[in-house]
């Protein structure tokens, strides 16, 4: 399990950025996300400082370049 301690968290539900917050994942999941009040970090838990950053955790990139060449499909 880790920890990241953001300065700001964009969760995306349209509300407003929370300050001074925490998420937690283990392994793949978020498990956790929410203000550094109310979030606790388990003992010995890896901690990631991104205090000056902002977060957004369940942002992926998904798009991709199907063709990046100019080349004809025709040629073989």
């Amino acid at each position: 399990m880790y920890a990241i301690r953001a300065g700001q968290l964009i969760d995306g539900s349209g509300g407003e950025p929370l300050q001074d917050a925490v998420v937690l994942v283990e392994d793949t999941i978020i498990a956790a996300a929410g203000s550094a009040a109310t979030v606790e970090i388990p003992h010995g838990t890896e901690v990631i400082d991104a205090s000056g950053k902002t977060v957004m955790p369940g942002l992926i990139d998904t798009h991709v370049h199907i063709m990046a060449t100019s080349a004809s499909l025709e040629q073989e």
